[in-house]
């Protein structure tokens, strides 16, 4: 049985999250709540958790906020947000789960089977935790992102992504070196992430760096050719986009 703790300022959130918990979600039991941070870090400091269904937007201090003032953190997070905001990306970069509200019962159930199915101990979760807190410090666009594998995390600089192909419900990033890393992630979660200064979907099943173009052609409907020697096809209707990018890009690197 998972064990849960919800922090939401409002009182009508926690009920409906907690009815939605117990009621629709399997194997899962909700052992308290709380309305703010400070509440929240007097019940951890002297209860166990699994998981903590985390409201991001809270007067006076933010679930983000709450998390930093934590030094160990020995749960998983679920971040729960009314806004799409930028600390979603944040968020996706370091490969933490959230849920948009208002909760949509599937992706609740959704995010509860996730929850069952990760291995990641307590270093590795803090290692998540932290990786989320640096980038929203930095305040711009993530520099690296976390891939969980195995039970273990591996924290990749996005400049040492050469594309992305789309494979099912998985993702394959090549990388300069030659090597795959094969994630499950879908390739919007790569495009939300990712800067679009320097990554562009050329294709519903492709994402490319720009810093890795060699060669592009509108032979074949379109190809572009990257430096470790893929090719992959541009689609009719980004083909306009890919040219005033590489346009860009060019004048940004070679001026």
């Amino acid at each position: 049985m998972i064990k849960a703790f919800i922090v939401d300022d409002e009182q009508n959130n926690v009920a409906n999250l907690k009815f939605m918990l117990e009621h629709d979600c399997t194997n899962i039991e909700v052992v308290g709540t709380a309305s703010n941070g400070t509440a929240a870090r007097e019940w951890l400091h002297s209860n166990n958790t699994d998981v903590v269904f985390l409201d991001i937007s809270m007067p006076h201090e933010t679930g983000i906020q709450m998390l930093a003032l934590m030094p160990e953190r020995n749960f998983k997070v679920i971040f729960v947000t009314a806004h799409n905001e930028y600390a979603i990306q944040a968020i996706k970069a370091s490969a933490i789960d959230y849920i948009l509200k208002p909760i949509n019962i599937t992706e609740l159930q959704q995010a509860v089977e996730k929850l069952k199915n990760q291995h990641l101990d307590n270093s590795s979760n803090n290692l998540l935790v932290n990786h989320l807190l640096q980038t929203l410090q930095q305040k711009h666009t993530p520099t690296k992102i976390a891939i969980p594998q195995l039970g273990s995390t591996t924290f990749l600089d996005i400049n040492e992504i050469v594309s992305i192909q789309a494979d099912s419900n998985y993702s394959i990033i090549y990388k300069p070196d030659m090597q795959k890393i094969v994630v499950t992630k879908i390739l919007k979660d790569f495009e939300d992430i990712l800067s679009d200064q320097q990554f562009i979907r050329v294709h519903k099943s492709h994402i490319i760096n720009l810093q890795y173009v060699i060669e592009y052609s509108a032979a074949d409907g379109g190809i572009v050719k990257m430096q470790d020697g893929n090719v992959w096809p541009v689609s009719r209707r980004q083909w306009d986009m890919l040219l005033k990018k590489i346009k860009d890009s060019a004048i940004l690197f070679f001026k």
